[in-house]
């Protein structure tokens, strides 16, 4: 039923008339001609009243697409009737202009709907003028209110269209950065997995073919890293199921824990543990306090972390990276470097030419700046570094203790 009053609202006949205009318009003419016919009221001759019923009614069929051309019509035909035989004076003709008025207000700009509006006034009390009346007061108050009302009317359903624009962009917004988020976490699980599976299967290859038997580790390390990217996609998959904050939300907060392969902190070190086994050199320093740490900003760590042994292990194979990660009172300290050298076109090329396009440091920009941190990515020295500065809310705990920090953790 409420679609098919929403397409009886919206259909237009002869591409111009609304169609609900078009029924107003042919029920109010009905009634003016079985009214004029009828002499009740009897105002004159019926060659001109019949003619001024039907143009006044009709001419509302554009009230909306053309009300300035509608209330030209209707006050014409009035005047003329006033001139030749008598000001209209039916109930008819008063809900007639009183529509006019308000569509004049509702659906014409404040400039035009106050001059027309006020040349159809002045139309109205000449008619009464005309006749001899003394309803002026009356004509005033009635169709200034009318139109007030229109102009009423028009800002109504402004503010409802900008609620509804804002409603709308909210929710491309709210889209578009889900998709972001969700292509940054398969990113950062596929690139990664992918890449150490690469790795290992070309180890595993070479294994085979000069010592057989030591192709177990590859393909064990294989298999370990398949199950743990399986496991992280169905962890997105899961969130784009329910209805829980989303991984890399700051608001969601996890107690620290010792061990285990999560995307956070404790799964640094199996991350460090993974890379080294691909054959990467990784010295891992975590200076960390007994503290609940937003699961967001560990989970950003991680993914960090993740994107630059991945970037490093692609672009700048053999160089020996150092990942220090320091809990300071109010913030996260993470940084990843490398020892490639500027020696290394093809690394620093193939890094420069991600930074540009890729998604890997992008990604990593894109996290930091959700948590409000900071994050820089470039050259050294000796190779390529990144570092993200991570806030953190106060109920971390003081700097400790160096007895109470996790130290360094060599290969």
């Amino acid at each position: 039923m409420r679609a098919a009053l929403d397409r009886f609202r919206r259909r237009v006949l002869w591409g111009f008339f609304p169609l609900p205009d078009v029924v107003l318009a042919c029920a109010l003419c009905v009634i003016a001609v079985a009214s004029v016919l009828t002499g009740n009221p009897a105002e004159g001759p019926l060659p001109i009243v019949l003619p001024v019923a039907v143009a006044s009614t009709l001419s509302l069929s554009a009230r909306r697409r053309a009300p300035v051309v509608a209330i030209a019509v209707i006050a014409a035909a009035g005047l003329a009737q006033t001139m030749l035989a008598q000001t209209p004076g039916s109930l008819w003709s008063l809900v007639v202009h009183a529509i006019a008025m308000y569509s004049l207000a509702a659906w014409s700009t404040e400039l035009v709907a106050a001059i027309a509006g006020a040349l159809f006034v002045a139309a109205l009390l000449l008619e009464e003028r005309i006749a001899a009346g003394v309803d002026y007061v009356f004509i005033l108050l009635l169709f200034g209110g009318v139109w007030l009302l229109g102009r009423a009317s028009r800002s109504w359903r402004g503010r409802i269209r900008q609620a509804e624009k804002r409603e709308r962009d909210a929710t491309r917004l709210a889209t578009a950065e889900e998709r972001l988020r969700i292509a940054r976490e398969l990113h950062d699980v596929v690139a990664h997995s992918l890449g150490a599976i690469a790795v290992q299967a070309d180890a595993a290859e070479a294994a085979l073919r000069s010592a057989p038997e030591r192709a177990l580790g590859p393909v064990q390390a294989i298999s370990r890293t398949a199950r743990e990217a399986l496991t992280e996609i169905r962890d997105v998959l899961d969130v784009l199921r329910g209805d829980e904050a989303p991984p890399g939300s700051p608001h969601r907060t996890e107690p620290q824990q010792t061990d285990g392969d999560s995307p956070g902190l404790p799964g640094i070190r199996r991350l460090v543990k993974s890379a080294r086994e691909s054959g990467l050199r990784v010295r891992l320093d975590m200076r960390l306090v007994e503290a609940q740490i937003p699961s967001g900003v560990a989970r950003a760590c991680y993914r960090i972390v993740q994107e630059s042994l991945s970037n490093i292990r692609a672009h700048a194979p053999g160089a020996a990276a150092d990942v220090t990660i320091v809990q300071e009172p109010r913030r996260l300290v993470l940084r990843v470097s490398d020892d490639a050298g500027p020696a290394a076109p093809s690394a620093l090329s193939a890094l420069s030419t991600r930074e540009r396009a890729g998604y890997g440091i992008r990604g990593m920009q894109e996290r930091v700046d959700a948590l409000g941190g900071r994050l820089h990515a470039g050259r050294t020295s000796r190779g390529f570094e990144v570092t993200a500065t991570l806030p953190l809310p106060p109920d971390t705990g003081p700097l400790p203790d160096p007895a109470g920090r996790t130290g360094e953790d060599a290969p």
